[in-house]
Order: C-alpha cells, then structure tokens, then sequence
C-alpha cells in the first residue's frame, strides 16, 4: 500500500515537472552577442527576431566600449518594439561608460542590466 501511494505521488510530481517544463520551453529567451563594430546592424536584427521571441532577450555588450548616436537610437527603437511585444531585454556586460551615456539619454529604465 505505502509504495502505491509513492508511485502516484511521483507520477504527479512528474507531470507536474512536464508542465513546468513545457511552459518554460514556450518562453524561450533569444541571445546575441553585440559586436562593436556592427552594433546598429545587430540591434535591428535583434528587433527583427523579437517576432518569434517570448519572455525575454538577452544581447551581449561586453565588447561595446562607446556608443554613438546612431545606436542609440536603434536601441530606442529596439525598446519600442520589446515594448510591443512585451518582450524583456536584458544588456549584458555593458561597460560603465555606455551605461553613464543611456543613463544621460534616460534609457537605462527600459532595459534590465546583469554583468
């Protein structure tokens, strides 16, 4: 009787991993690294791969060391679109410098930081 109540109780705990598991499959999170020399190419194609993304986006900026005009404002545009779609992301390894400068321009609110 007591290994019968064992085997149910892992069966539930096993579907209960499944669907747990299966949810975090369907929101899967995108990641890119962000090279410095081709740093609006890469953040327009990160905008055009949110269509199949859900949850979150991660780009890596660990090799941006300055950030100029025009890639600020396709990371505007990078937010509107995540915005849109409700969509996270995330910069990743981002240097004190180009952080000082989308603190300046009020664009660190609309992504997440980690190291």
């Amino acid at each position: 009787m007591r290994g019968e109540v064992c085997r149910r109780g892992l069966a539930r705990l096993s579907l209960k991993l499944c669907k747990e598991m299966a949810e975090r499959m369907a929101t899967m999170a995108m990641f890119l690294n962000i090279d410095e020399t081709r740093v609006v190419p890469a953040l327009r194609e990160a905008g055009e791969k949110l269509d199949g993304t859900e949850g979150e986006a991660v780009l890596d900026c660990s090799s941006v060391h300055r950030i100029d005009s025009s890639a600020l404002r396709a990371l505007e545009a990078l937010a509107c679109i995540a915005d849109e779609k409700n969509v996270k992301i995330v910069l990743r390894g981002v240097n004190v410098d180009v952080y000082k400068v989308l603190k300046l321009v009020k664009l660190t609110r609309r992504f997440s930081f980690v190291n």
